[in-house]
Protein backbone atom coordinates (compact mmCIF):
# COMPACT_ATOMS: atom_id res chain seq x y z
CA UNK A 1 0.00 0.00 0.00
CA UNK A 2 1.81 3.37 -1.18
CA UNK A 3 1.12 6.34 1.57
CA UNK A 4 0.21 9.29 1.24
CA UNK A 5 1.99 12.49 1.26
CA UNK A 6 1.34 13.93 4.81
CA UNK A 7 2.21 17.22 3.11
CA UNK A 8 0.23 17.06 0.13
CA UNK A 9 -2.67 18.99 1.35
CA UNK A 10 -0.61 21.79 2.36
CA UNK A 11 1.19 22.31 -0.64
CA UNK A 12 -0.06 25.24 -3.05
CA UNK A 13 -1.75 23.78 -6.31
CA UNK A 14 1.04 24.78 -8.76
CA UNK A 15 0.41 25.47 -12.41
CA UNK A 16 2.83 25.94 -15.79
CA UNK A 17 4.47 28.00 -17.42
CA UNK A 18 6.90 28.00 -15.17
CA UNK A 19 9.82 30.68 -14.85
CA UNK A 20 13.31 29.72 -14.24
CA UNK A 21 15.92 31.87 -12.66
CA UNK A 22 19.52 31.66 -12.50
CA UNK A 23 21.10 33.93 -9.75
CA UNK A 24 24.53 33.64 -11.17
CA UNK A 25 27.46 35.13 -9.12
CA UNK A 26 30.27 36.89 -10.87
CA UNK A 27 33.58 35.42 -11.21
CA UNK A 28 36.85 36.21 -9.36
CA UNK A 29 37.69 39.94 -10.00
CA UNK A 30 41.05 41.84 -10.32
CA UNK A 31 41.52 43.33 -6.74
CA UNK A 32 44.50 44.52 -7.54
CA UNK A 33 43.10 47.29 -9.66
CA UNK A 34 40.00 48.14 -7.24
CA UNK A 35 42.43 51.27 -5.89
CA UNK A 36 43.08 52.32 -9.40
CA UNK A 37 39.48 51.84 -11.39
CA UNK A 38 37.27 51.90 -8.39
CA UNK A 39 34.86 49.00 -7.35
CA UNK A 40 32.61 49.45 -10.49
CA UNK A 41 35.04 49.16 -13.05
CA UNK A 42 37.28 46.71 -11.37
CA UNK A 43 37.34 43.55 -14.15
CA UNK A 44 37.84 40.08 -13.95
CA UNK A 45 41.08 38.57 -13.09
CA UNK A 46 43.02 35.84 -15.25
CA UNK A 47 41.53 33.29 -12.55
CA UNK A 48 38.15 34.90 -13.23
CA UNK A 49 38.53 34.61 -16.73
CA UNK A 50 38.85 31.54 -16.56
CA UNK A 51 36.01 30.23 -14.36
CA UNK A 52 34.00 32.90 -16.22
CA UNK A 53 34.79 30.55 -19.29
CA UNK A 54 33.60 26.93 -17.39
CA UNK A 55 30.38 29.06 -16.21
CA UNK A 56 29.24 29.90 -19.97
CA UNK A 57 29.92 26.15 -20.71
CA UNK A 58 27.33 25.53 -18.30
CA UNK A 59 25.43 27.98 -18.70
CA UNK A 60 25.03 27.14 -22.18
CA UNK A 61 23.68 23.64 -21.68
CA UNK A 62 20.72 25.34 -20.06
CA UNK A 63 18.88 26.81 -23.29
CA UNK A 64 18.42 30.72 -21.59
CA UNK A 65 16.24 33.10 -23.30
CA UNK A 66 17.00 36.56 -21.33
CA UNK A 67 20.33 37.55 -19.88
CA UNK A 68 20.60 39.86 -17.63
CA UNK A 69 23.46 41.57 -15.67
CA UNK A 70 24.33 44.38 -13.12
CA UNK A 71 25.54 47.63 -14.15
CA UNK A 72 28.92 46.69 -12.68
CA UNK A 73 31.77 45.63 -14.76
CA UNK A 74 33.06 42.27 -13.43
CA UNK A 75 29.21 40.86 -13.56
CA UNK A 76 29.09 42.43 -17.35
CA UNK A 77 32.34 40.69 -18.45
CA UNK A 78 31.33 37.68 -16.50
CA UNK A 79 28.02 37.58 -18.57
CA UNK A 80 29.85 38.67 -21.81
CA UNK A 81 32.06 35.75 -21.79
CA UNK A 82 29.24 33.42 -22.38
CA UNK A 83 26.69 35.28 -24.47
CA UNK A 84 29.13 36.43 -27.00
CA UNK A 85 29.14 32.45 -27.40
CA UNK A 86 25.73 32.45 -27.88
CA UNK A 87 25.46 35.61 -29.66
CA UNK A 88 22.72 37.17 -27.39
CA UNK A 89 22.17 40.23 -25.96
CA UNK A 90 22.28 41.56 -22.30
CA UNK A 91 19.96 43.52 -20.63
CA UNK A 92 21.93 46.02 -17.60
CA UNK A 93 20.12 46.46 -15.36
CA UNK A 94 21.53 48.85 -11.70
CA UNK A 95 18.87 46.95 -9.67
CA UNK A 96 21.13 44.02 -9.80
CA UNK A 97 24.17 46.24 -8.40
CA UNK A 98 26.02 45.04 -5.40
CA UNK A 99 24.63 45.65 -1.99
CA UNK A 100 27.34 47.21 0.71
CA UNK A 101 27.52 46.11 3.57
CA UNK A 102 28.73 47.71 5.83
CA UNK A 103 28.04 46.56 9.11
CA UNK A 104 29.33 43.28 9.68
CA UNK A 105 28.89 41.47 12.64
CA UNK A 106 30.52 38.48 13.98
CA UNK A 107 26.96 36.57 16.16
CA UNK A 108 27.10 33.37 16.80
CA UNK A 109 24.09 31.49 15.48
CA UNK A 110 23.48 29.78 19.00
CA UNK A 111 22.36 33.13 20.39
CA UNK A 112 19.02 32.54 18.38
CA UNK A 113 16.43 34.28 20.70
CA UNK A 114 14.97 37.15 19.72
CA UNK A 115 15.80 38.60 23.41
CA UNK A 116 19.50 36.75 23.57
CA UNK A 117 19.80 38.89 19.80
CA UNK A 118 18.87 41.92 21.22
CA UNK A 119 21.07 41.48 24.30
CA UNK A 120 24.16 40.77 22.49
CA UNK A 121 23.31 43.14 19.29
CA UNK A 122 21.99 46.01 20.58
CA UNK A 123 21.69 46.85 16.45
CA UNK A 124 20.01 44.08 15.63
CA UNK A 125 16.84 45.72 14.66
CA UNK A 126 18.31 48.39 12.87
CA UNK A 127 20.02 46.01 10.81
CA UNK A 128 17.09 43.74 10.19
CA UNK A 129 15.26 46.84 9.06
CA UNK A 130 17.96 47.74 6.78
CA UNK A 131 18.02 43.86 5.22
CA UNK A 132 13.78 43.88 5.05
CA UNK A 133 14.20 47.09 2.42
CA UNK A 134 17.13 44.87 0.62
CA UNK A 135 15.00 41.75 0.47
CA UNK A 136 12.03 44.31 -0.50
CA UNK A 137 13.84 45.55 -3.31
CA UNK A 138 15.08 42.25 -5.16
CA UNK A 139 11.39 40.77 -4.50
CA UNK A 140 10.19 43.76 -6.90
CA UNK A 141 12.39 42.63 -8.90
CA UNK A 142 11.50 38.80 -9.22
CA UNK A 143 7.75 40.35 -9.73
CA UNK A 144 9.03 42.53 -12.54
CA UNK A 145 10.94 40.06 -14.42
CA UNK A 146 8.03 37.27 -13.62
CA UNK A 147 5.68 39.87 -15.38
CA UNK A 148 7.99 40.64 -18.24
CA UNK A 149 9.11 36.79 -18.66
CA UNK A 150 6.69 34.34 -18.13
CA UNK A 151 7.40 31.15 -18.91
CA UNK A 152 11.38 31.62 -19.69
CA UNK A 153 14.59 30.85 -18.33
CA UNK A 154 16.54 33.46 -17.27
CA UNK A 155 19.97 33.95 -15.91
CA UNK A 156 20.72 37.67 -13.93
CA UNK A 157 24.10 37.87 -13.40
CA UNK A 158 25.16 39.92 -10.41
CA UNK A 159 26.70 39.86 -6.82
CA UNK A 160 27.17 38.11 -3.42
CA UNK A 161 25.01 40.15 -1.07
CA UNK A 162 22.15 40.96 -3.31
CA UNK A 163 21.78 36.87 -4.31
CA UNK A 164 22.00 36.92 -0.64
CA UNK A 165 18.96 39.23 -0.13
CA UNK A 166 17.19 37.10 -3.00
CA UNK A 167 17.50 34.32 -1.39
CA UNK A 168 16.65 35.39 2.18
CA UNK A 169 13.99 37.40 1.24
CA UNK A 170 11.92 34.29 -0.45
CA UNK A 171 13.05 32.35 2.86
CA UNK A 172 11.95 35.27 5.10
CA UNK A 173 15.22 35.06 7.16
CA UNK A 174 16.27 37.38 9.25
CA UNK A 175 19.90 39.34 9.34
CA UNK A 176 21.63 36.94 10.99
CA UNK A 177 20.47 34.14 8.22
CA UNK A 178 21.84 36.72 5.49
CA UNK A 179 25.13 36.94 7.58
CA UNK A 180 24.96 33.02 8.06
CA UNK A 181 25.38 32.41 4.00
CA UNK A 182 27.67 32.68 1.81
CA UNK A 183 27.48 32.55 -2.10
CA UNK A 184 30.56 31.48 -4.34
CA UNK A 185 32.44 33.40 -7.15
CA UNK A 186 30.98 32.39 -10.69
CA UNK A 187 28.75 29.72 -8.71
CA UNK A 188 24.80 29.67 -9.81
CA UNK A 189 21.66 29.09 -7.74
CA UNK A 190 18.05 28.44 -9.24
CA UNK A 191 14.64 30.02 -8.51
CA UNK A 192 11.59 27.86 -10.05
CA UNK A 193 8.78 30.19 -10.63
CA UNK A 194 4.80 28.63 -10.66
CA UNK A 195 2.52 30.31 -13.54
CA UNK A 196 0.81 31.76 -10.39
CA UNK A 197 4.07 32.95 -8.51
CA UNK A 198 4.54 30.32 -6.56
CA UNK A 199 8.37 30.54 -5.65
CA UNK A 200 10.59 27.01 -4.91
CA UNK A 201 14.35 27.35 -4.35
CA UNK A 202 16.04 24.43 -6.34
CA UNK A 203 19.63 24.80 -5.25
CA UNK A 204 21.86 27.47 -4.20
CA UNK A 205 25.90 27.66 -4.80
CA UNK A 206 26.47 25.23 -7.29
CA UNK A 207 30.13 25.24 -8.62
CA UNK A 208 30.34 21.44 -10.33
CA UNK A 209 31.37 23.51 -13.41
CA UNK A 210 34.25 24.80 -12.17
CA UNK A 211 37.37 22.50 -12.01
CA UNK A 212 38.89 24.03 -8.39
CA UNK A 213 36.43 23.89 -5.59
CA UNK A 214 35.80 26.66 -3.19
CA UNK A 215 37.98 26.20 -0.21
CA UNK A 216 35.54 24.55 2.08
CA UNK A 217 36.85 27.08 5.01
CA UNK A 218 34.98 30.09 3.94
CA UNK A 219 35.99 31.92 6.95
CA UNK A 220 39.80 32.08 5.11
CA UNK A 221 38.05 33.51 2.00
CA UNK A 222 35.99 36.13 3.44
CA UNK A 223 39.34 37.65 4.39
CA UNK A 224 41.70 36.68 1.91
Amino acid sequence: MVKKNPYARLQPKTKKPYTVIYLVRHANPDYRLEKKLGDRLMPLSKEGKRQASFLAKRLLSLDLDTVYASSLARAQETASIFTNRRRQSIIVDERLDEIDWKDWYRVKYFRTSEERRKQYLPDYRILDKQLDKMQARTRRFLADVFTKHRGQSLALFCHGNIIKAFLTGIMNADVLGFLSLEIYQASISKLVIDGDGYVKIAYINDVNHLPNPPLEDIFITLVS
